[in-house]
């Protein structure tokens, strides 16, 4: 089958399949849960805060808000698919149905895993048959696309993880930003400020603002509220907690603050987006 881009589905989620992967251009971070699979080629890939060997074989599932870059070795290509719970960029939110399923799933496949050989066919296949359940507009290719996008989490929650297949290799972001990074996604639900870390780094704010910014590509804010942003989307949807016991425990300091920066990132206000989920729950 031919490459394609369906970005705009109509199903919640959209798919990829590219013959000749090219470098991202920079770190980035989406709303949206993201698999990509890698069919043929050898890639390096940063995730997080470190960077891998990636070739045949590897699926990485991505939640939102994680850093990360696909890197190619100069002269190399490599096939792959892409799969992006989000519709024209609009994430798969929690009044679709299908999260009941999905996310559980999502959440256990996070990470980078490298399938033995007798699974990488197995996941392939599955995902020809997603691109081509919407490119022939078969009768009910919603409900058939869905049903072998489970079966391909399940495949890989099944799956025995292989780590001697994924190698550290060197990496060229800044020691400095990486610890930091690190530190912050251990701790971003607590009351944290750029002074707070910059002092626990032993370095000024506007070294650190200036450094962090270089790096990632995003300032020191943007990162820690779409981590918060992130985490607010999960207690929403799986909690009884009030949308002001959400805004306290994802480190915002006022309700107020929670509702602004999770409306910019959203398009949509807490209460509305836990009311949408309670609905399809009742």
């Amino acid at each position: 089958m031919d490459d394609y881009r369906l970005t705009s589905t109509g199903f919640g989620f959209s798919i990829i399949k590219k013959s000749h992967a090219i470098t991202n251009p920079t770190k980035h971070f989406h709303s949206w849960w993201e698999i990509l699979y890698i069919v043929s080629g050898n890639r390096s890939f940063f995730y997080k805060n470190r960077t891998f060997d990636i070739a045949e074989g590897t699926f990485i599932c991505i939640p939102p808000g994680t850093l990360h870059r696909a890197i190619n070795p100069i002269g190399e290509s490599c096939v792959l698919f892409n799969v992006y719970f989000a519709d024209n960029n609009v994430p798969l939110n929690l009044d679709n149905h299908r999260m009941d399923i999905i996310y559980p799933l999502l959440e256990k496949c996070e990470g980078i895993k490298s399938l033995e050989p007798e699974y990488q066919n197995y996941v392939k296949e599955l995902l020809d048959k997603i691109g081509n359940e919407i490119l022939m507009e078969y009768e009910y290719a919603d409900s058939m696309s869905w049903s072998l996008l489970e079966q391909l989490l399940v495949t890989v929650v099944r799956h025995k993880e292989n780590n001697l297949a994924i190698l550290n290799i060197n990496d060229n972001m800044n020691p400095l930003v990486s610890s930091v990074i690190d530190w912050i996604n251990s701790h971003y639900t607590e009351d944290v400020t750029l002074p707070l870390v910059a002092e626990k780094f032993n370095i000024t704010p506007s070294h650190l603002s200036r450094t962090f910014k270089k790096a990632t590509r995003f300032t020191f804010i943007e990162y820690l509220n779409n981590l918060r942003i992130s985490k607010s989307c999960r207690l929403l949807g799986s909690s009884d907690l009030s949308v002001l016991e959400i805004a306290y425990s994802c480190g915002f300091g006022s309700v107020t603050q929670f509702g602004r920066c999770f409306k910019s990132l959203t398009g949509r206000s807490p209460r509305d987006y836990k009311s949408s989920f309670k609905k399809v729950k009742l």
